[in-house]
């Protein structure tokens, strides 16, 4: 007899609901990979970068650029 076990990882992701371009990010994040559990919140703290930086917390951990695109490349790119 032989059993497989499969382990579950979950990855949190946080935006700023005040981030601009974070919904374009987070759409990228649905559509391709939806085991990741994303999360909008009030504040992450970071307003100064916020106001003119992509930004997200993976993990614990701060994330920023220019661009939509970039982030998501920044955010997939971490697992790698």
């Amino acid at each position: 007899m032989s059993f497989f076990i499969e382990k579950v990882i979950y990855v949190q992701i946080s935006f700023c609901q005040e981030n601009e371009g974070a919904k374009e990010v987070i759409e990228l994040l649905e559509k391709y990979h939806p085991e990741f559990k994303v999360t909008m919140n009030k504040c992450l703290g970071e307003c100064g970068k916020c106001t003119h930086k992509y930004i997200v917390r993976v993990e614990g951990k701060f994330l920023e650029a220019d661009t939509a695109q970039e982030l998501y490349d920044k955010i997939i790119k971490f697992f790698v």
